[in-house]
C-alpha cells in the first residue's frame, strides 16, 4: 500500500523536499437542526437527508478568476480521499467517513465529487458510492400559512467532463501538519435548497419529486455544487 501511494503522489507532483506523508480521519458533522425557514418563508422540516460525498482532493492552488483554468487547477495535490461514502446529515453524532492520505503543507482549495467520478480514461462517469444510493436524498415537508407540501428529492450530481471534479476551485484554508488528526465536514441543506421556491410547486402532484433534466434538478444541482454548502475544518492533536 505504501509503495502504491508513493508512486501515486510522485505522479501527481507531490512530496516536495521537507514534506512528510500524513494520514488522518475525515468526519461529517450532523446538522444542528432538521428544521429551518427558507428565503420564501417556508418552514422546511427534513425527515431524511443523505449526501454521498467523495472522492476528494486537497490542493495547494489558490483559485483566481484571472485564468480560465484556475478553478480546475490543483497545483500540488496535498491530500486524497478516493472513496465515496453516504453521510447521514441528520445523525445524532459525527459520521466517520474514512481516512485521507496526503502531505504536510497548506491547503488552499478543494475539489470533490458526490459519488459520481469521471476518470480521464473513461467515456462516462462511474458510480463509486454505495449500491442503491444517490448523490443527494432530501425528504420532508414545507409549511407556510396553513399549507403543507411533502417532498422526496433524489438526484445525482455528475461531473461535466472527464478528469473533472463536480466541485472544483473551492477556496479552503487548512494547515496540514504531523499533528493534524481530523478534518470535519459540515453540510447545509438550507444552502442546497436555496434556489427552490415552494410557492411555484402548487400544480404538481405530491410528494414532489425530481424529474431528470427538469428545472428542479438544475436548481438542486446549483444549490449543491455552487457556493459553500460543504465546509471544512481541520483539527490538531491536543
Amino acid at each position: 500500500m505504501i509503495a502504491f501511494l508513493l508512486i501515486f503522489f510522485a505522479a501527481c507532483d507531490q512530496g516536495t523536499t521537507g514534506q512528510t506523508m500524513i494520514e488522518y480521519d475525515i468526519a461529517g458533522a450532523p446538522q444542528a437542526s432538521a428544521t429551518f425557514t427558507d428565503a420564501h418563508d417556508w418552514e422546511i422540516t427534513l425527515t431524511r437527508a443523505e449526501l454521498t460525498f467523495g472522492p476528494l482532493v486537497f490542493c495547494s492552488h489558490q483559485p483566481t478568476f484571472l485564468k480560465s483554468d484556475s478553478l480546475t487547477d490543483c497545483g500540488q495535490v496535498m491530500g486524497e480521499f478516493g472513496e465515496a461514502v453516504t453521510w447521514d446529515l441528520l445523525a445524532g453524532a459525527d459520521t466517520m467517513l474514512g481516512r485521507l492520505t496526503g502531505f504536510t503543507g497548506q491547503v488552499h482549495s478543494v475539489q470533490y465529487d458526490f459519488g459520481w467520478n469521471w476518470p480521464a480514461n473513461q467515456s462516462a462517469p462511474l458510480w463509486k458510492g454505495e449500491a442503491g444510493a444517490g448523490s443527494l436524498v432530501l425528504e420532508g415537508t414545507a409549511r407556510k400559512g396553513g399549507v403543507t407540501h411533502e417532498f422526496e428529492f433524489a438526484f445525482d450530481a455528475k461531473p461535466r467532463g472527464a478528469a473533472l471534479y463536480t466541485v472544483a476551485g473551492l477556496p479552503a484554508d487548512g494547515d496540514q501538519s504531523t499533528g493534524t488528526s481530523r478534518v470535519t465536514l459540515s453540510a447545509s441543506t438550507q444552502k442546497m435548497l436555496r434556489y427552490l421556491d415552494f410557492d411555484l410547486f402548487v400544480e404538481q402532484a405530491e410528494p414532489f419529486t425530481v424529474t431528470p433534466g427538469s428545472a428542479l434538478e438544475n436548481q438542486l444541482r446549483l444549490g449543491l455544487t455552487t457556493g459553500t454548502p460543504v465546509t471544512f475544518e481541520w483539527s490538531q492533536t491536543p
